[in-house]
């Protein structure tokens, strides 16, 4: 079974828990605050990787770390993922459970890059027009590359959309090379 399926899996299984017991906003809640911990805190990533440290003991770290911080339920996740050899992928399945979310929750996330920094105005209209062509709420990411010289890059999930000058130009160059290559051949053959 591919990571992917894995993580899905696991991430929709949190929800539904999180649902049935209606405790769904704190789930949330925890898995905001844990993946923004293990972000920060790459010796507890490394805790969860290891192949050395025991499982056991890496369920009393989860259970002493977390025991009253969070919803109970996230605490018995995290120990299942330990017992069923899943906890090297613990970043990935609450990943997984925030695409979830926003997905139900109707939030794409939209990874613009752009040449140079945005005015206010102009990047509440990009999110206006990106709204109005998804149908879903934007979570905006800016970028800067002055390679693009100018325009931008649109990518919203699997989906790119660039209007960047330097992809304007390219696209140019190779219809001038075509036409070249294209102008070439006829001499030779007249």
């Amino acid at each position: 079974m591919s990571q992917r399926t894995v993580t899905r899996r696991y991430a929709a299984a949190l929800y539904e828990e999180a649902n049935a017991n209606g405790v769904l906003e704190a789930v949330d809640e925890d898995v905001r605050m844990l993946l923004e911990s293990l972000d920060s805190n790459r010796p507890l990533v490394r805790v969860f990787e290891s192949p050395v440290i025991p499982q056991d003991k890496k369920d009393s770290i989860v259970r002493e770390l977390l025991g009253d911080r969070v919803e109970d339920l996230t605490v018995r996740f995290l120990r299942l993922l330990i017992r069923k050899d899943r906890e090297t992928m613990t970043e990935a399945i609450l990943d997984q459970y925030q695409t979830l979310r926003d997905e139900q929750r109707g939030i794409v996330d939209a990874e613009v890059t752009v040449a140079r920094p945005l005015a206010d105005e102009t990047r509440t209209t990009l999110v206006g027009v990106l709204e109005e062509k998804t149908g879903k709420e934007i979570r905006l990411h800016l970028h800067e590359d002055a390679d693009l010289i100018g325009g931008l890059v649109v990518r919203i999930g699997d989906r790119v959309f660039d209007a960047s000058v330097r992809s304007q130009l390219g696209a140019l160059h190779d219809r001038l090379r075509e036409a070249t290559l294209s102008e070439n051949a006829l001499d030779d053959g007249a």
